[in-house]
């Protein structure tokens, strides 16, 4: 877990001194509290998660009953249910719903827009999300077997007097505020004093005073809860709804160049696959027009390599009588042995492949001796079948050697 930034934000003023408390887990009750200018706090808040508890009296506390579950619903009713008792237009607050209490109801905030941005500015100008805004009267202890609890400032007063309800104001108008809201004077009050403790023997009810912290967040974070009980940042001044703010102005530019991107490789992809279609076409047709040129390479793996060697080939066996030599020797036999016919040609490695159908072996032996009366080529019977069909020759001329 990460150290807690706990900051009390009465004013925004970057010089302004500010209370804060740098509180590992599980030890805020007990961890110092100081002050320093706003902006030097905000500077501690780098990697730290950061609660700021701001000033109770400008919220009012208030209990929702709705017929709902959920506290995303009690938001949205939350409005319409309490404008007649607000003396303000609905639209200039904002209302923050705590969980569903074992009542039935819901607790709710209320606060005025202009003061949630107020608040929010510096800490998002400091680029700082806190993990929640909370009034600070929450982080009172809650009213119980007939005791109000108070702190007690030199500038002010805050009493927590229901649960979801307090009040606040100055020292000298605390016996008048705590006659209106209880003049049968059945409730005592617990008095937090921060500072020089204060003379409070006119109050003519239950009191008891608790002393000896020299700062309010001091006493605040006696009883602040770990998750407090409504934290301001909902609707539109939520997590979500900052890095909504944020990502806006750069929506109609990022989405612009998004679609600038898929254009372009939308367009390079097309042209590349179009180039790729074209080299393919081109590629089958240079190897069709090997093998009708050399039917004998009937495997291609590199067609400029194997044409390269068969061009060698060539001239070698150009040298030694060549390819017009060796089909013309061929063509001079087959007009002096009648019955033989040429099938197929096939010229590799220097040498003349032909295929020759007839109709006896007897042919075979006049085509040798035809051959035999030459001395620059050479005639070598590879194959001879004879069958219902008649003979099937496969002779190889090459060129004798030197």
């Amino acid at each position: 877990m990460r150290e807690t930034l706990y900051i009390r934000l009465r004013s925004t003023e970057p010089a302004s001194l500010t209370e804060y408390c740098l509180a590992p887990p599980e030890a805020q009750r007990a961890w110092p509290v100081d002050t320093a200018p706003l902006e030097r706090v905000l500077e501690m808040a780098a990697g730290r998660r950061v609660v700021a508890l701001v000033p109770g009296e400008e919220i009012r506390l208030d209990r929702l009953d709705v017929p709902v579950r959920q506290a995303a619903k009690a938001a949205l009713a939350a409005p319409f249910a309490l404008e007649e008792s607000l003396a303000e237009d609905v639209d200039t607050l904002h209302f923050a719903v705590g969980a569903r209490q074992a009542e039935g109801h819901f607790p709710v905030a209320v606060v005025r827009h202009q003061l949630m941005n107020q608040w929010m500015t510096p800490l998002r100008d400091a680029g700082i999300r806190p993990h929640a805004l909370v009034p600070e009267t929450l982080a009172l202890p809650s009213p119980e077997d007939g005791w109000w609890h108070a702190l007690v400032e030199p500038e002010r007063i805050q009493v927590r007097h229901e649960d979801w309800g307090a009040f606040s104001g100055t020292a000298e108008d605390l016996a008048l505020l705590l006659d209106l809201a209880d003049p049968e004077r059945q409730h005592g009050i617990r008095l937090t004093v921060a500072g020089t403790p204060g003379d409070f023997t006119g109050l003519e009810r239950r009191t008891e005073l608790r002393s000896g912290f020299r700062l309010g967040l001091e006493a605040l974070l006696q009883h602040l809860p770990a998750e407090p009980g409504i934290n301001l940042l909902q609707g539109p001044h939520s997590q979500q709804a900052d890095l909504q703010r944020l990502w806006r102005p750069w929506r109609v530019p990022v989405a612009m160049a998004a679609a600038l991107v898929l254009l372009v490789l939308g367009e390079h992809g097309l042209a590349t696959w179009r180039l790729g279609e074209q080299v393919r076409t081109q590629e089958t047709r240079n190897v069709t027009r090997f093998q009708q040129l050399f039917p004998g390479e009937t495997r291609i793996v590199d067609l400029g390599a194997q044409a390269e060697q068969q061009y060698q080939l060539a001239q070698q066996a150009q040298r030694g009588g060549g390819l017009l030599a060796l089909t013309s020797s061929l063509e001079q036999a087959l007009r002096q042995v009648e019955g033989l016919t040429l099938q197929g040609l096939q010229y590799r490695e220097g040498a003349v492949f032909a295929s020759l159908t007839g109709n006896a072996l007897t042919q075979l032996e006049a085509l040798r001796g035809q051959f035999a009366q030459r001395t620059d080529v050479n005639l070598e019977v590879q194959s001879a079948n004879s069958g219902s069909e008649g003979v099937q020759i496969r002779p190889r001329i090459s060129p004798t050697a030197a």
